[in-house]
């Protein structure tokens, strides 16, 4: 009974290992496609998709998003289940996993400061709307500058987005090589002795 047990977790986690990036896109994906469908089942005229929606809606309230409609895209009228922001956060995560599938073995791990970089955009724009400073975020008819407190959501999906991909393909060669056991660096000494 023992031996099984030992070989079925064994062999759980050798799959794990195996597939650890098709498990990981489909859990991004199954957290990421009700953002996009809850507004449509809200939208139909069928009570029960309605109050499915209402239970997701409410189940991505609180610890993941604010939902302020304010700060939300709609689809078919009714507003996604989180913000514009986190909505290009989640979106661009999946999307640099899938696309991670396709440059896994030439993308290789990063230096922080690069990722650094790129979270600076979304670091400003949430950062100064938090605190209530204007600073340039949007060209106007004559390519001056718009200064504004409150972001838009346009900005917000462009500083989601890049923070997301940015997240996704900073972390997945790291992980890539743990699986592939590549980050051995720490472990024991193998070589033979004299």
């Amino acid at each position: 009974m023992e031996k099984n047990l030992d070989s079925s977790l064994t062999g759980l986690v050798m799959f794990f290992v195996r597939h650890w990036l098709a498990i990981l896109i489909a859990l991004v994906a199954l957290f990421t496609v009700p953002i996009v469908v809850v507004p449509f089942l809200e939208s139909t005229d069928i009570p029960v998709l309605q109050q499915i929606s209402d239970v997701v809606f409410h189940l991505y309230g609180g610890p993941v998003c604010h939902q302020i409609p304010e700060r939300s895209l709609f689809i078919f009228g009714y507003s996604m289940t989180v913000c514009s922001r986190c909505f290009a956060i989640y979106a661009a995560f999946l999307a640099g996993c899938i696309l991670f599938a396709f440059v896994r073995t030439k993308l290789k791990p990063w230096s922080i400061i690069y990722f650094i970089l790129l979270c600076v955009p979304m670091a400003i724009d949430g950062t100064t709307q938090l605190f209530g400073i204007a600073i340039p975020r949007a060209l106007g008819s004559g390519w001056q500058l718009v200064w504004m407190v409150e972001s838009t959501n346009e900005m917000r999906v462009i500083t989601g987005a890049i923070f997301g991909l940015a997240s996704a393909l900073y972390v997945l060669p790291f992980l890539q090589e743990i699986f592939n056991g590549d980050s051995g660096k720490a472990g024991p000494d193998t070589r033979p002795r004299k």
